[in-house]
């Protein structure tokens, strides 16, 4: 429903800003600070987004000379920054730091990211995924402050057939290191068949004396004599022609390589994934590192405790628990959870290695590394805050994907309980299954929302999910007092008929739009558009009726798709603005203006270095607002589809002072529907006037004194339904309520 303090006192703003656009002002900062505990113990990046298929890598991000941790995630597109730092609870160990400053620093990227020094300066720079094959980004130093710049838009490789694009499949995570130890960077790829590994090597080093070239060559038929089978197997012994020297000639999908000496004999070996094996296959190299000749493999990788993914393994050699030695990361290289059948929550293996980084003994140590401390319900997080346990703080419910439940994959509600208070918030996990929604909905991707569904004054628990036959939406009634613990009962829930236009990915959003006591609905569109309509009904029988295809300017477009919207009074400048997320994996803000009629967008929101920002979120967001650190500005929560949450402490400079809101907006009746008396609340002092709705007078001028509840008989009303004008004789507003 529309933002409302009903009797309480509304924020303005008491100050006006140096300038009046928002646009090179911070309005939000990311918190790491907030508190979050799970059995007692306090997480260390408990707001970081969750984990789904990571990527891991290492550089240095602060300067300090010791390498930090740079993680891409596939299905989420975003990337995560960790700082090597002293564990706070013991000084004797390092941890992984959340530190988002340093991801504005990193390009956007799609599939894939590899780190190389391509020119021996000490610096590691960035190859990642382009559609016409590998793009790289320079790193560029000045002190301590970094950034990386574009150095080529494409790699080519010389071909049987001349310079041709040197192509990386999206599906596939590439090789890139100096192979044959000459100093520059060379690269192994699987063909367009994924079949057999092509060899591009860089010539940099042969023609030019200097590594930075990259110029490259293609190098044999195919690398390491063999080429995959039929099934899962590989045919070793095929003649790849390629020469030891420089290269006389040259001449899919779904493959990650990985390689590295890791018996001891001076060799490297390779580690291949493939998109459709659940396994890692592990192939020994007995020939040398340029003319590779690999002869035997195994599917059981490590031999102890191997990988195994549902679908598309890939593995990562970096070390991660601080001992020197390089430890082996495993995590699924998809772009989403097929068939639902991958434990997103557990997804990231780390093995450590109890030999050496050249001669490896890998132990499994966990199935969660970097999930363990941070929030990871799985996937599509959807935030809602609301003061459940009626302690006067907000707590958050949080809608998830889905777990697997023997043959069955629903959606489930976390609990997190504010244990701190209103300015202090620390939270604590309370439940992963919160309510115990039940199975036989075959529901899944919860998003929940607290609004006053049944028109009782009290808000209820409403969430939109998934089914097998499209989108549904039910709300769950609130049994208990104002500003009490919620009474709530899965068995009690009420299902609200979604529109015949509704589209499985909708992301329906109910708000009092007109004012007029019953909620309307605001739905995000997969197509990018939102769509608005009127609830000409009532809160017990809803009527939504459309009226428009294209709410705030809206229309289809490919970048906005899957677009999600919230409403809250982010500026305070006492009217509701419009927060979106889309795919774009941006957070926008509608502002300035009457309710549908902002006159400024802006996404520029989040700081960086004083200024704001507009970092990638992520994709499948969900964004909710609301005041969880008791300063009077409304933060926000944004959920994706990683399965965590960043949390935008709001940081505009406003200093907040109590006036009166506006009469619409502090006028409350309740119950509705009613049935032998109905109450009703205003903040200012009013006469009320009933009306039946062919305009019939039924009572007028009953006196409503500011702030006190009054209570009137309707055991006389015949039922149907009634308006009610409330005139403070320089206001006015009317109200709708249904006599049972």
């Amino acid at each position: 429903m529309r933002t409302k303090f009903t009797y309480l006192l509304f924020f303005v703003l008491s100050v006006v800003l140096t300038s009046r656009s928002q646009a090179q002002k911070s309005w939000f900062k990311m918190d790491t600070l907030a508190v979050l505990s799970s059995n007692g113990k306090k997480l260390l990046n408990p707001w970081s987004g969750g984990l789904n298929s990571g990527q891991f890598t290492k550089m240095d991000l602060n300067g300090d000379g010791t390498e930090d941790l740079i993680v891409f995630d596939r299905t989420s597109g975003i990337l995560s920054t960790f700082l090597a730092v002293t564990d706070p609870a013991n000084a004797q160990k390092k941890v992984w730091k959340h530190a988002p400053s340093y991801e504005y620093l990193f390009p956007k990227m799609d599939n894939w990211m590899v780190l190389a020094d391509l020119n021996k300066d000490g610096y590691k720079d960035l190859f990642t995924y382009t559609p016409l094959g590998i793009m790289v980004y320079k790193q560029v130093r000045d002190g301590k402050n970094w950034s990386f710049k574009l150095e080529k838009p494409a790699l080519y490789t010389e071909g049987l057939s001349g310079n041709v694009n040197l192509q990386v499949s999206g599906q596939d995570i590439p090789g890139i290191s100096d192979i044959d130890n000459d100093g520059d960077i060379d690269v192994i790829t699987f063909d367009y068949e994924g079949m057999a590994i092509e060899l591009h090597q860089n010539m940099s080093m042969e023609r030019y004396g200097v590594p930075d070239s990259l110029v490259y060559k293609r190098n044999g038929q195919c690398w390491g004599n063999f080429h995959k089978g039929d099934n899962e197997d590989f045919v070793m012994g095929e003649d790849c022609g390629v020469v030891g020297n420089s290269p006389r000639r040259v001449m899919h999908t779904g493959n990650s390589i990985m390689l590295h000496d890791l018996d001891g004999d001076g060799k490297k070996d390779l580690i291949v994934g493939h998109v459709s094996n659940d396994h890692i296959s592990f192939l020994k190299n007995t020939g040398e590192n340029l003319v590779a000749n690999f002869t035997s493999y195994t599917h059981n990788y490590p031999s102890v405790d191997p990988i195994s993914f549902y679908i598309f393994p890939a593995v990562y050699y970096e070390d991660v628990d601080f001992d020197g030695v390089k430890d082996l990361i495993a995590a699924p290289n998809v772009p989403n959870n097929d068939g639902n059948l991958m434990n997103l929550q557990s997804s990231n293996w780390l093995y450590h290695n109890a030999g050496t980084s050249d001669k490896a003994d890998f132990k499994l140590v966990q199935k969660n590394f970097l999930q363990d401390q941070m929030l990871d319900v799985g996937e599509n997080a959807a935030p809602s805050f609301f003061d459940v346990d009626g302690d006067g703080d907000l707590d958050m419910v949080i809608g998830a994907g889905g777990t697997r439940d023997g043959n069955n994959f629903r959606g489930r509600l976390w609990l997190l309980r504010n244990v701190g208070d209103k300015q202090n918030p620390a939270f604590e996990l309370a439940s992963d299954n919160y309510l115990n929604v039940p199975a036989t909905l075959d529901m899944y991707n919860l998003k929940p929302q607290w609004a006053d569904f049944n028109g009782d004054g009290v808000p209820d628990l409403g969430f939109a999910g998934t089914t097998l036959k499209g989108l549904a939406y039910y709300y769950i009634p609130n049994k208990a007092g104002k500003d009490q613990a919620v009474q709530l009962n899965a068995a009690d829930m009420v299902s609200i008929a979604m529109p015949a236009q509704s589209q499985i990915a909708d992301y329906p959003y109910f708000y009092d739009a007109d004012g007029d006591g019953d909620l309307d609905l605001l739905v995000g569109k997969p197509q990018g558009n939102i769509n608005y309509f009127k609830n000409t009904g009532s809160s017990k029988q809803f009527t939504l009726t459309l009226e428009t295809e294209s709410f705030a300017g809206l229309v289809g477009n490919f970048d906005g798709r899957n677009v999600q919207v919230s409403v809250a009074d982010v500026d305070v400048d006492g009217r509701p603005d419009l927060l979106t997320v889309d795919f774009s994996g941006k957070l926008r803000i509608f502002y300035s203006g009457e309710w549908g009629k902002w006159t400024q967008r802006e996404s520029l929101l989040i700081d960086h270095n004083g200024k704001g920002d507009s970092p990638l979120l992520g994709f499948y967001l969900y964004a909710t607002a609301a005041d969880y650190n008791g300063d009077g500005k409304p933060d926000v929560a944004v959920g994706g589809n990683g399965g965590g949450l960043h949390l935008l402490q709001n940081v505009l400079p406003l200093t907040i002072t109590p006036v009166e809101p506006p009469l619409e907006q502090s006028v409350k009746v309740y119950p509705n529907p009613a049935r032998e008396y109905i109450k009703v609340l205003s903040s200012q002092n009013a006469k009320l006037s009933v009306f039946s709705v062919t305009g019939l007078a039924v009572q007028q001028d009953i006196v409503v004194n500011a702030n006190r509840e009054k209570e009137i008989p309707t055991l006389n009303w015949a039922p149907g339904l009634y308006l009610l004008e409330f005139n403070t004789g320089s206001a006015r507003v009317v109200k709708k309520i249904v006599i049972q």
